[in-house]
């Protein structure tokens, strides 16, 4: 399907955006009810892998948004965070910039909220001892996901310790955060957000 419009003047493919299969309802079988649940799980996680592989490729903000809500499955929200970090982190390059702007863009429209933001990330974070093996440059470019979400105020020091919190190993607690202060650091405003939120940005730095 074509889009309607055209973007910096080129005409772009539309994005994929097939609605997941009707929940059942609570008047049929529950074998029947759990089977589709899990059918549905599946779909959300074809049709996510879908959306962002298209993303990546288009960079068109409001198509994307567009695709999730009409997912029509906020339960998936914290869920859909952590498998784009996980695929914007598998892309050559790293695909840092172009995430943290859609998760902001999502998180101003209100499709997503900050809780969406924390549970994703901390959930990848407690993954990422055995995904720095296969991805050496993970932790850091996690961090600076997470740095640019500092920045535009979808995240604070707080939450970046809560996901800190769940790594094992101190180098890539360490490595984590050292490139979460550096983005923030880097930004015009990033000395007031550093001092603003000095006590938790502290907290992080004992944990190591």
């Amino acid at each position: 399907m074509k889009a309607m419009g055209s973007h910096g003047g080129i005409e772009v493919n539309r994005m994929h955006c097939n609605l997941i299969t009707p929940v059942p309802t609570s008047s049929q079988p529950a074998p029947a009810a759990a089977s589709l649940k899990v059918k549905n799980s599946v779909d959300l996680k074809r049709k996510t892998v879908s959306l962002f592989e298209e993303y990546f490729s288009v960079r068109i903000l409001d198509e994307a948004l567009q695709c999730l809500e009409e997912l029509k499955a906020p339960e998936y929200h914290s869920e859909f965070v952590k498998k784009a970090v996980s695929l914007a982190l598998e892309k050559s390059p790293p695909c840092v910039e172009p995430l943290a702007k859609l998760l902001d863009h999502h998180l101003t429209k209100k499709v997503l909220t900050r809780a969406n933001l924390t549970e994703g990330c901390i959930s990848f974070g407690s993954l990422l001892d055995d995904i720095a093996i296969d991805l050496p440059k993970a932790p850091t470019n996690f961090g600076e996901i997470m740095g640019h979400l500092v920045l535009s105020g979808g995240l604070d020091f707080k939450l970046v310790f809560d996901v800190l919190k769940t790594m094992e190993d101190d180098y890539l607690e360490k490595t984590v955060f050292a490139s979460v202060k550096r983005v923030v650091g880097l930004s015009p405003f990033g000395k007031d957000v550093l001092e603003s939120q000095a006590a938790d940005v502290s907290l992080c730095e004992h944990l190591f």
